[in-house]
């Protein structure tokens, strides 16, 4: 009998266990990964993914729609071809200036602010673009632009990644990318439509107005309806935890839950746990007026210590390689391909063949032509269709490609993708080499870039994990901005070796291809 009793007094039901669990957790409070699961996923991700898309696909319609106005504005503008270089080059040169600077402010001011400012100061410098006429004003307000466009590349990706899950924060940045990756073709639609139309608007004698101007609008206005979306939504829970905010994260993922769920049930999350080193991180510090090369030194000096220094190494070198496979090929890819098409040599010609420019037995009188087309002393603006079909289906390409990535991702880790695309890009590479049939040539250097290019998504997706809060945007800035600088180089350097050393430049690409994939696996 009294075993009976003793057994009863320690039998305790499972719904006492998990009423307990339950009313632990409102005393302690949940996880920050827990409260976002309570939260749950749905409308709001997927609205959050098509406006963070929006604000990628603007920083590309700004670095890659230039290829399209520059030759249609020439005449107008009076531009040769070391003038377009520098027009084009000032975009780049912004963006590689800028980009640790509003990583930084990212991560002290806030993903929401730092978006909303830049993209909408973006689309006035475009907006102001529009009636410009003097090369000297347009190198300004080009350059001006790449100092506001490089933030929402970056900033974007950490704000859609701390509002997903993380069983499903690669699948939707590579959602995200893929809208982003749309911009190509969204430039060569627009770019194809408008500059079909033939008419001419005189304000003055030295100034009128004619369709290719209407395409810095065109180009912006993605960027333009982010910048005002983003006033209208709420800041990261995880960003406002990290700088001692419970309250107002617990209100933004009762708003997330509100999104998802309706009021069909009940959020379950009353309290956030806090971690006090984060607190203390944020803390500013007393009594002492730090100088901002102090707090940007403050700011980047945890990524100097491992395992952390080792992954932005890590993530730098693959992002500028990815970058340099990318910018490089892809700016000249249109260029490389009308040769190629256009030559009467084709059938059974590898390509180096075809492109590369065999200097004269007198080197006295060496005349190199290269895949750019001079000036001619008569002006001639218009584009030929090629242009337009290139970027088209590169574009597509990239968008379905990313998208088919960001599906199988479901499936697949973001290191495994990494693998695949790095290792495909530079198979491409090489079968480059060897592949003489024109249409072939076509899909393999397609498939190399558009490879590469979902490795920059899939790094970002990674360093979302790897880095903590308060450094993330940094992180994300630094890596960035060694893909900048990669794409800089690769875009004076490959139009320039491709036709002079094409095979030793295919096989370089293709090598740091494979040493890139082989970092993968330093990667968390």
């Amino acid at each position: 009998m009294e075993d009976e009793k003793q057994c009863k007094s320690e039998s305790i039901p499972l719904t006492t266990i998990d009423a307990a669990d339950k009313q632990t957790k409102v005393l302690i409070g949940h996880s920050y990964d827990d409260a976002l699961k309570e939260a749950g996923f749905g409308r709001a991700q997927i609205w959050m993914t098509v406006l963070c898309g929006f604000s990628v696909m603007a920083s590309a319609n700004e670095s890659m729609g230039m290829g399209i106005i520059l030759p249609a504005s020439q005449c107008d503008l009076d531009l040769d071809m070391s003038r377009k270089g520098i027009i084009s080059g000032a975009v780049f040169m912004g963006i590689m200036v800028s980009t640790y600077y509003w990583g930084y402010q990212t991560d002290i001011r806030g993903r929401k602010a730092v978006l909303k400012i830049t993209l909408l100061a973006a689309a006035a410098c475009s907006f102001v673009a529009t009636f410009v006429n003097q090369f000297e004003l347009l190198v300004v307000l080009r350059f001006l632009i790449g100092l506001f466009i490089s933030a929402p590349s970056s900033a974007a990706i950490v704000y859609l990644g701390e509002f997903c899950p993380a069983n499903r924060r690669g699948q939707m940045i590579g959602y995200a990318c893929a809208i982003g990756g749309l911009g190509f073709g969204y430039v060569a639609v627009f770019g194809w439509w408008i500059l079909s139309y033939e008419w001419t608007i005189v304000v003055t004698d030295s100034f009128t107005i004619r369709p290719w101007r209407l395409l810095f609008l065109v180009n912006t206005l993605p960027g333009f309806v982010s910048g005002l979306v983003f006033c209208l939504y709420p800041e990261t829970p995880k960003f406002l935890l990290s700088q001692g905010k419970p309250e107002e994260a617990l209100n933004t993922l009762r708003w997330v839950h509100k999104q998802n769920k309706g009021f069909r049930e009940r959020f379950g999350v009353q309290k956030l746990q806090y971690d006090i080193k984060q607190q203390e991180a944020v803390e500013p510090e007393p009594e002492e007026k730090t100088g901002t090369l102090k707090k940007l030194w403050t700011q980047v000096s945890p990524l100097t210590r491992f395992p952390h220094s080792v992954y932005l190494i890590a993530c730098s070198i693959q992002t500028a390689t990815a970058y340099i496979t990318y910018g490089g090929l892809g700016v000249w890819f249109p260029q490389i391909m009308n040769i190629v098409f256009k030559s009467e040599v084709t059938t059974g010609t590898p390509i180096c063949s075809i492109i590369q420019v065999q200097p004269s037995a007198n080197a006295s009188s060496v005349n190199i032509t290269t895949p750019i087309e001079v000036a001619s002393a008569e002006c001639n603006d218009a584009l030929p269709q090629e242009v337009f079909v290139y970027t088209l289906v590169s574009g597509l390409m990239c968008g379905g490609y990313m998208l088919l990535s960001s599906i199988i991702l479901s499936k697949l880790t973001e290191k495994t993708m990494i693998y695949v695309n790095m290792i495909t890009a530079g198979c491409a590479g090489i079968g480059l080499q060897y592949i003489t049939h024109s249409y072939v040539v076509a899909a393999l250097f397609c498939v190399q870039i558009v490879a590469a290019s979902l490795c920059i998504v899939l790094v970002r997706s990674i360093q979302v994990a790897a880095f903590p809060t308060q450094v993330r945007a940094t992180a994300i800035s630094l890596t960035n901005l060694a893909g900048r600088i990669g794409l800089i180089i690769s875009n004076v350097v490959t139009g320039l070796l491709i036709v002079q050393q094409c095979t030793f430049t295919l096989y370089t690409i293709a090598t740091l291809l494979f040493v890139s994939a082989g970092l993968n696996a330093l990667l968390p």
